[in-house]
């Protein structure tokens, strides 16, 4: 019986709140911007890939390679440009580069240079100005995979051992 009182009270009470709620004649209208901001981005990825000029004996006059590269990956419709430079100490701009090696009493090295094709036509550096040798992309939001194409430019008559340099991977955007 009380449950029964109860629900009757809690009808009669709604009833009444709503009773005394105005009715809805008009609307009142606005609007509020929404948005989000985009920033340019690139990447450098599989730049582990070594450029291998792979055994050569000593007596070659010179080698060449094809086997390095890496992926560039942008934000869609993002110009850009990538540009290559050996670490070596005094290093240039020009896409030039010296390996050397740790082997002991060894101070010879093995000159070399980067190319962006297989010609060997058009060399791959890190000028952005004057003679840029830089190579040029437009991004998609995906990986776009690059080939680097290197030749040695001096002698290989020097004492066996393994010769190494770095290039840095330099993207502007």
């Amino acid at each position: 019986m009380k449950i029964k009182h109860f629900a009757l009270y809690c009808a009669a009470a709604l009833g009444a709140s709503a009773a005394s709620l105005p009715a809805l004649a008009d609307t009142a209208t606005g609007s509020m911007d929404v948005q989000i901001i985009i920033t340019a981005n690139c990447t450098v990825s599989g730049s582990t890939n070594t450029l291998d000029f792979g055994s050569n004996p000593s007596t070659s006059t010179d080698a060449s390679a094809n086997n390095g590269g890496f992926s560039v990956t942008c934000s869609n419709m993002t110009p850009y440009s990538i540009g290559l430079k050996s670490t070596a100490t005094g290093a240039l701009d020009d896409g030039a580069g010296v390996m050397s090696t740790t082997a002991p009493g060894v101070t010879q090295t093995i000159g070399y240079q980067l190319y962006q094709d297989a010609g060997f036509g058009t060399a791959w550096g890190n000028s952005t100005t004057g003679t840029v040798n830089t190579k040029a992309g437009t991004g998609t939001g995906a990986a776009q995979p690059y080939t680097v194409y290197g030749k040695t430019t001096t002698s290989l008559n020097v004492p066996a051992a393994t010769y190494k340099d770095t290039v840095a991977i330099n993207v502007y955007y």
